[in-house]
């Protein structure tokens, strides 16, 4: 058979060797190959709260964010009961598939400390932290409640002459705000009046049509309100005045101590891959980055935030020992816990 002048012969030992490296390097390729995973059909992100509060907001734009680059195909799936137990369990069900994950807040970690189920964020797989969300105590503008001192003051004289909402979760960081401001006046934290709902949007529909005196919840859900003249912030719980409240004082300025921000963090059912958490946690690194979830952050005063899935889980793990704390020193621990 005719051969190419330039085209070496296999029988020649340059020749072999260099299809031997050849086949070598492509052998060497091939388990990162294989390593590599995105989703093979619609993504569903699952949101423990009904529409309209702070976590579907996020879910919301995060899913738009993603459709709109093409990303990441994704539903928006709401799943409400017992204060997220439902849609965490409901996710850590889909053991090693990664179509499934879940917006988590703090209650991930106080359901199981106060008994309301045995499930814990160690039966998930920890995804990215996105940042964190102020805290703000809010009441309707007709409230004869004008300052967070008139708020304290009822707290001080009898903490259940007042009915407050935390949202959709008891023993979450809300209420911690609340327990904590009651503690730092000389009350019993364990009579408060906390009452829960589906999520942030249906406690602001209690204040302002007056069914409930106020609402301790994640900021963006009294802003639009507050816009409107309708609600009235009493404080933020953050460490310092944020960007898009600026004349919402922090509860340190008003003389109580009390800080406690609202974080997001993402988990995925148990058993997901190595390349299954890479694939999410490039996601979310490149949806920070986008002008989109930028401006989100501070249309809704979040502070901007990442952390990949390792350094969240070194995260929760300490959030789980401080609320730990806290429940404890509230009576809200479930007894071996």
């Amino acid at each position: 058979m005719h051969r190419s002048a330039d085209r070496p012969s296999p029988s020649h030992p340059s020749s072999w060797l260099r299809l031997a490296a050849a086949a070598a390097l492509l052998f060497a390729a091939a388990p990162l190959l294989a390593q590599a995973w995105k989703p093979s059909r619609t993504v569903e992100l699952v949101v423990f709260a009904s529409p309209g509060g702070g976590n579907d907001k996020a879910a919301r734009a995060l899913q738009k964010i993603w459709a709109d680059n093409k990303i990441v195909d994704a539903v928006v799936s709401n799943r409400v009961g017992g204060g997220g137990t439902l849609a965490y369990t409901y996710v850590s069900q889909k053991a090693g598939d990664g179509h499934y994950i879940a917006i988590a807040q703090a209650g991930v970690l106080t359901n199981p400390l106060a008994g309301r189920t045995t499930l814990t964020y160690n039966d998930m797989t920890v995804l990215p932290y996105i940042g964190t969300e102020p805290v703000s105590l809010a009441v309707r503008t007709e409230s004869p409640i004008k300052t967070l001192k008139d708020f304290a003051d009822r707290l001080r004289g009898n903490p259940a002459s007042l009915t407050i909402s935390p949202g959709s979760t008891l023993a979450s960081t809300n209420h911690f705000v609340v327990a904590l401001l009651a503690r730092a006046v000389g009350s019993d934290p364990r009579k408060l009046r906390m009452v829960t709902f589906g999520g942030g949007a249906e406690a602001a529909t209690n204040v302002l049509g007056g069914h409930i005196d106020a609402m301790v919840n994640a900021s963006n859900n009294a802003v639009p309100h507050v816009q409107a003249g309708r609600m009235r912030m009493l404080g933020i719980a953050s460490p310092k005045r944020v960007a898009s409240l600026p004349d919402v004082p922090t509860f340190r300025e008003l003389g109580f101590d009390v800080i406690q921000d609202s974080w997001y963090v993402f988990l995925g059912p148990r058993g997901l891959t190595q390349a299954q958490i890479e694939f999410w946690d490039d996601v979310f690194a490149r949806t920070m980055k986008t002008p989109e979830w930028k401006k989100f952050v501070a249309e809704n005063g979040w502070e901007y935030g990442f952390m990949p899935s390792r350094e969240t889980a070194a995260f929760l793990k300490k959030e789980h020992e401080e609320a730990r704390s806290i429940m404890s020193d509230l009576g809200a621990l479930k007894a071996g816990q």
